[in-house]
């Protein structure tokens, strides 16, 4: 017999039922696909005795008989139905003369809908509850790490994706961050080494999430990981393939602002500290490979693809900063000396292109510094919000450009001043203190 959770029984018994009325019953239930079984004479002891034999056998918890009701026979075959299978639930459909196939066939689809229903929400709470303990972060900047590490501290199960090579995000190419004025790869740092060591999480770098299906609770994720090239178990970090490489080109992390080569990692505190090709500029001259020492160059890998079954779903993407290429007027890409926030916040930063000095395109001190407010914000033609962060960026970098040029002059062009947070405000002060 199926394994089924429910079953359906007609009991076709000429001295009690009309053999039309049972037939008509079981047309109607094939039309709507609801299978059944016909047993005649069903409440005999040989009939019943077999019956019962072969219902042990199968994963039915629901029973509906239609034949005389519960009144007759009901009592008596249900007390023996429960004590053979504890657990069943029986339903009873009377089967007569004053009513007819119709009225019989809709009660059994009701109760068979109803049944469905029910068997559905307890698998998925069941499903849900083996689930929930499984958690995707996408995304791993300093949101997406906190994020993961709560979870895994709390006993959670997390997997977490970073499309670039190196956990961190923005907060990873700032230099100092306010309103304290605190080293930012101070404090990132241990947070993502952390992160990397931590039991209950598992990191997929560089990844990038194609597809999410499911509901709440049970969601399939697929996943692309892209090659490193290099292989991640074997690497050391050592960095002597960079050594040899001879391939120098712009460094996307810092910004195109500094070299590197086209095998790297991405800076000193990076998570994974593992090295990585660029495989467009990668002549394939294989010095690198003759140079590792632990065999891990694999210049053939190939992106594979994972898929996840998680119970809920964090997206922690971080912040996209503004190009302002569209803003002609303020020349930026044209005149070299135009950079933006995150641009300065590399120059001034001690692991910069610059080695921490801040200087101009031509390498003289940067003496005069002016900071435009509001670029690519509450403008109607680009984005009209506020972004909530630049006021204070920019005045915590025109401290910091005094910190460097002490005897410099800097000015912050605004719309208004907006320091809307704990200590902004002192920050603020600070500034204004200290002539900018």
């Amino acid at each position: 017999m199926p394994k089924t959770s429910t079953q359906i029984v007609l009991c076709d018994c000429p001295d009690h039922h009309a053999g039309e009325l049972v037939s008509a019953v079981g047309n109607i239930l094939s039309d709507h696909g609801v299978n059944f079984r016909c047993v005649k004479e069903f409440c005999k002891l040989e009939v019943f005795s077999r019956f019962v034999s072969e219902l042990k056998h199968t994963k039915v918890d629901n029973l509906l008989i239609a034949g005389c009701g519960y009144e007759i026979a009901g009592e008596f075959l249900e007390r023996i139905l429960k004590h053979e299978i504890p657990g069943l639930e029986i339903v009873w459909e009377k089967l007569g003369t004053n009513k007819d196939a119709f009225s019989i066939s809709a009660n059994i689809l009701a109760w068979q809908s109803t049944v469905n229903r029910k068997t559905k929400k307890k698998a998925d709470r069941k499903r849900r509850k083996k689930m929930e303990k499984r958690v995707l972060v996408i995304g791993g900047g300093v949101g997406g790490c906190q994020v993961a590490l709560d979870l895994a501290d709390g006993g959670y199960e997390v997997i977490l994706v970073e499309k670039t090579l190196s956990l961190g995000g923005n907060m990873a190419k700032l230099d100092k961050t306010f309103p304290t004025l605190d080293c930012s790869i101070c404090i990132l740092g241990p947070r993502l080494v952390e992160v990397a060591s931590h039991p209950n999480i598992e990191l997929l770098t560089p990844a990038e999430v194609t597809e999410v299906s499911g509901e709440p609770g049970n969601y399939r994720v697929k996943v692309v990981l892209w090659p490193r090239f290099v292989d991640m178990r074997r690497c050391s970090g050592c960095g002597k393939c960079a050594e040899v490489c001879p391939i120098v080109i712009p460094s996307e992390w810092n910004l195109d602002l500094k070299p590197i080569k086209a095998i790297h990692i991405n800076f000193e505190q990076a998570v994974p500290l593992r090295s990585a090709i660029t495989k467009e500029y990668c002549v394939e001259c294989k010095l690198c490979e003759k140079v590792c020492e632990r065999e891990a160059i694999c210049l053939n890998d190939k992106p594979t693809e994972k898929v996840l079954q998680v119970g809920s779903i964090v997206l922690a993407t971080g912040a996209r900063p503004y190009s302002p290429i569209s803003y002609g007027a303020y020349g930026y890409r044209y005149i070299p000396a135009v950079i933006t926030n995150i641009e300065f916040e590399r120059l001034v930063c001690a692991t910069g292109p610059t080695g921490g000095s801040l200087i101009t395109p031509e390498g003289a001190p940067a003496r005069t510094i002016a900071f435009i407010q509001c670029v690519g914000s509450r403008n109607e033609r680009y984005n009209r919000y506020c972004s909530g962060y630049c006021c204070t960026a920019s005045i915590k970098e025109a401290i910091l450009a005094l910190e460097h040029e002490p005897y410099g002059h800097v000015t912050i062009f605004y719309n208004d001043i907006r320091t809307a947070g704990k200590g902004f405000e002192e920050l603020y002060q600070r500034a204004l203190d200290k002539g900018v």
